[in-house]
């Protein structure tokens, strides 16, 4: 029983709202896309590169709501923040339901883009306030793929019976019930947090570790969102059709469990770089895998089923070295913010790339973006290390 009890969380309530906050409010957008985007094509008659740059709209104003909030996650209040935001986007999407226009969709999309950013943030920042950012982080990321199995089929029953405004209601639906989660947020951070912390330096916002970071967070939701934003249209032409599309998604949704699970039981185990260089060339070889698999269908249904277990993985171990990078919660929440810019520019820039080239140069652009996170990683890599070696030398001593 208590290695049972050292796996787990410190405290659940916690876990669930900074889940509730950060993936299910803040970037439920996200699981919604591969739907988005062929409801938007087909009911409002947009190209692939039209329809990537009005759902990337919305993810601009996610970033810029979390970034703008970011410098103050240390003392505002988490709860309401959160609360207002998740208020904000339920209404948008209601609204965004009865509209046909798509430069009135567009401002809509933006103004639900803030309220997402907004809970974004205040649901990463959490991160920080934990004892062990590891073991929260992996949970929040258990919960994540979780709500995903449910939502795939959820969403491609919405949109099978009542289209875009059938996917905007389930947003709706979904977000409101995430919000009864944020309730328990803690508006702050505990006084035994700071206490436990106050001996760990923290990274400055603009501090070469912090910038790296939050540019390792960008390529690697660029890389992720230029081929998850096309998965579904791939998926009809090597011959499937939209309910077992969902089916799919929603399956591998489900195997996709093991990964943040793994992150959670293994923490630092092995250290750092280790988990998250495998973790970012296993992202990288399952997204290149479903975008060229238009000439196979086992390949690309391999691909598939490798994306949640890959995705939620990486992003558990990166969230909690960004999360140990300061213990404020400023560097997490502004790479949330980040990650939103990369879901943002993803689709546009493989919609653009589709238009001229194909799924083949989306490929090539997707293994450069691979190459360039493993780059921009291995600075906050490197000073997590050196605080561990240190950490060590101290306890030692």
């Amino acid at each position: 029983m208590k290695n049972l009890r050292h796996f787990m969380p410190e405290s659940w309530s916690l876990v669930f709202s900074a889940f509730a906050a950060a993936y299910g409010v803040g970037l439920l957008a996200l699981l919604a896309l591969p739907f988005l985007i062929s409801a938007v094509m087909s009911d409002l008659g947009l190209d692939e590169a039209q329809a990537g740059f009005l759902l990337s709209a919305e993810f601009i104003f996610t970033m810029l709501a979390s970034l703008f909030i970011a410098p103050i996650m240390g003392r505002a209040p988490r709860k309401t923040i959160a609360l207002i935001g998740a208020s904000i986007a339920i209404t948008a999407n209601l609204i965004s339901a009865s509209i046909t226009d798509a430069y009135l969709l567009t401002a809509l999309r933006c103004v639900a883009g803030i309220g997402a950013g907004l809970a974004l943030a205040c649901g990463n920042a959490c991160v920080s306030s934990a004892r062990d950012p590891d073991n929260v982080a992996g949970y929040m990321n258990v919960l994540f793929v979780a709500l995903m199995i449910v939502v795939m089929l959820a969403f491609a029953s919405a949109m099978a019976s009542s289209g875009l405004a059938g996917l905007y209601y389930a947003m709706a639906i979904t977000q409101g019930v995430m919000a009864v989660l944020i309730l328990k947020m803690p508006q702050r951070a505990s006084v035994e947090h700071h206490t436990h912390h106050h001996h760990a330096p923290n990274s400055k916002l603009l501090s070469t570790v912090a910038i790296c970071m939050m540019a390792a967070m960008f390529l690697f939701s660029t890389r992720d969102t230029m081929g998850w934003a096309f998965v579904e249209q791939v998926g009809v032409r090597v011959g499937y059709d939209g309910e077992t599309l969902g089916m799919l998604f929603s399956l591998q949704a489900f195997v996709g469990l093991i990964g943040p699970l793994l992150a959670a039981i293994i923490g630092k185990r092995f250290g750092m770089s280790t988990p998250v260089i495998i973790g970012i060339l296993l992202c990288g070889a399952s997204s290149l895998g479903y975008v060229l698999g238009e000439a196979s269908k086992t390949m690309y249904t391999i691909a598939v089923m490798m994306i949640a277990a890959t995705y939620f993985y990486t992003l558990a171990y990166l969230t909690a070295l960004a999360a140990s990078l300061d213990r404020e919660g400023r560097v997490v929440a502004a790479c949330g913010s980040f990650l939103t810019l990369g879901i943002a520019v993803g689709p546009a820039i493989s919609g653009m790339l589709i238009s001229i080239g194909g799924y083949t140069l989306t490929g090539w652009a997707i293994a450069v973006t691979v190459i360039l996170t493993l780059l921009a990683v291995s600075v906050p890599l490197a000073r997590a290390k050196e605080r561990h070696s240190a950490a060590l030398a101290a306890a030692a001593g």
